[in-house]
């Protein structure tokens, strides 16, 4: 087999270690009208575009109790759309905070260069925050050919493949069993199973594991191991087809994959 191309998603897997930025905005939004949210909450549904998010959030059983007991009325597609507004204006004023490369990546584009493999994103974003995050990722080396959001496939995101099918078509890719879509939600995986791809999921940084990098090398080792077992375990649930502790093992990965068959 040989790869044709892979598809990145952004926060928590190039940029954005722990995948933060989405975390503040979402609670400092439900937050200004008076609903606090738990991060688990937030992180049960990461990956979908970030509209559809907010309608996930505000459905959440305890999320409309605690609305009609604050407001005597459950909550309106109106509240959802301010509820957005915000939160938008709250994620594009940080944004600049949350671009800095994952550790790993830098030796990733290089090999994807060196190899000739073109790669692509699939993300929640929409293009006004990639408007934001793409040149301070290129400034680093990180150029993807392309950036696919919901917008460009009629509003339907992540876990739907129509995202990955439609990066993959601009990249002129033949064969999507021959595409690793790399992402760290369940949400990612999924997608990537849709569109029948490879699917890799990454564990140290990610939306799943939640911590920022300080807060991760905080922890001790025995800590750590344990935290990195929870994260692998629910990519395996999910069907992942490879597991990867940190986006530096991603060429080996490609190179094993492309490694011929020894004859029997």
């Amino acid at each position: 087999m040989t790869i044709q191309a892979v598809i990145f998603d952004w926060a928590g897997t190039t940029v954005d270690y722990g995948s933060r930025s989405p975390i503040v905005a979402f609670q400092q939004a439900f937050a200004n009208v008076g609903i606090e949210i738990t991060e688990a909450e937030i992180r049960k549904d990461m990956g979908l575009d970030k509209y559809t998010h907010i309608h996930k959030i505000i459905n959440l059983p305890a999320v409309q109790n605690d609305w009609q007991a604050r407001f005597q009325v459950l909550p309106t597609s109106d509240d959802c759309d301010r509820i957005y507004v915000d939160f938008k204006a709250i994620l594009l004023a940080s944004l600049t905070n949350f671009a800095q490369l994952k550790p790993g990546m830098p030796a990733v584009i290089d090999y994807l260069n060196s190899q000739q493999i073109p790669y692509g994103t699939t993300t929640g974003y929409d293009e006004e925050m990639l408007s934001i995050v793409a040149p301070i990722a290129a400034n680093q080396g990180y150029q993807p050919v392309v950036n696919i959001t919901s917008a460009q496939t009629n509003g339907i995101g992540r876990p739907a493949p129509a995202m990955l099918e439609l990066a993959c078509d601009q990249l002129e890719v033949t064969d999507l069993t021959q595409v690793l879509k790399v992402g760290d939600s369940i949400n990612d995986i999924l997608e990537g199973q849709n569109a029948d791809t490879i699917t890799v999921g990454i564990v140290e940084g990610s939306n799943l594991m939640g911590l920022s990098e300080d807060d991760f090398a905080a922890l001790s080792i025995p800590q750590q191991a344990l935290l990195r077992a929870k994260v692998a375990s629910q990519y395996e649930a999910a069907g992942a087809d490879h597991i990867l502790l940190s986006m530096s093992e991603l060429p080996a990965l490609i190179d094993a994959i492309n490694a011929p068959v020894a004859d029997l």
